[in-house]
């Protein structure tokens, strides 16, 4: 090839170059390279709180991630169980979104009495399962009693067996109808220093023993997640060591998981400090 022959191709592939970039306009994005959405995944969970036996009920659950609407999901399924019966629960597939990040079910109860609705959303790589109740028909006392009581003993947030040293919360506490975790690590979490995060676990009013338990950490805009096991250092009580390297906010999710088929996640934020 001659030196003009040279200078021709040069020129060439410049000028594609040019057309290329003309094509696409200042604000497109290169074919490719989409843009990736960090922020942690919602689920908002969407029904009545009363409803009649024997009646189409529309059940509902709402997916997002930050401002975007999620209606790629990759798994909703509605779990539905009476109260304290969680062991015969029944599942009911989403299959497809019906707009605006919406996913919906139809579901009738046939008989009068306190229900919980679970969706377990899987989406993105994350999963999310908030929980709620609805009572149907005319319940009998002793059950809203029983109900009631349930709920008071879950918010008072009072602990005292689970031994000396362990700070408790009612904004450092959730609970599903039959599982409790309780935050117990000290709310001056410092960067760069070790801390020894801590959890306490109740499933079915009693501690959780020999629980698979896992922590997964992440701030939002993070592309990947840190996952700990941790260790049962007494009866319901896990634990795993973490440095945080940066301050802000974290998102932790606990995994509880037992060899019952027992599945939950909760989560909780914490806030981290620049080292003293």
């Amino acid at each position: 090839m001659n030196v003009k022959s040279r200078i021709f191709t040069v020129v060439l592939i410049g000028v594609l170059g040019f057309l290329v970039a003309c094509g696409q306009g200042e604000g497109d994005t290169p074919q490719g390279a989409e843009e990736i959405n960090f922020e942690p995944l919602d689920v908002e969970l969407s029904m009545p709180e009363e409803g009649d036996p024997d009646t189409e009920i529309v059940i509902q659950a709402l997916v997002t991630q930050g401002e975007e609407k999620v209606n790629d999901a990759s798994e909703v399924i509605f779990e539905i169980w009476k109260q304290g019966q969680k062991e015969e629960s029944e599942f009911v597939d989403a299959t497809e979104p019906i707009g605006d990040g919406v996913y919906e079910i139809t579901y009738i109860f046939t008989e009068e009495y306190i229900y919980f609705v679970q969706p377990h959303v899987t989406a993105r790589g994350m999963h999310m399962m908030p929980v709620g109740e609805i009572i149907i028909g005319d319940v009998p006392e002793n059950l809203l009693e029983e109900q009631d009581e349930n709920t008071h003993e879950h918010d008072n947030g009072d602990h005292a067996d689970h031994g000396e040293g362990h700070h408790h919360d009612m904004d450092h506490s959730h609970h599903h109808e039959d599982l409790r975790v309780d935050w117990l690590t000290a709310e001056n979490i410092e960067q760069s220093n070790q801390t020894e995060l801590s959890v306490y676990v109740e499933w079915q009013d009693a501690p959780l023993r020999n629980g698979d338990i896992q922590f997964e950490i992440w701030q939002d805009g993070d592309e990947r997640h840190t996952w700990l096991p941790a260790e049962e250092s007494e009866e319901g009580t896990y634990v795993a060591n973490h440095t945080f390297e940066r301050t802000g906010d974290y998102n932790i999710q606990i995994h509880v998981e037992d060899d019952t088929g027992l599945h939950e996640h909760i989560q909780f934020v914490i806030q981290v400090d620049h080292s003293h």
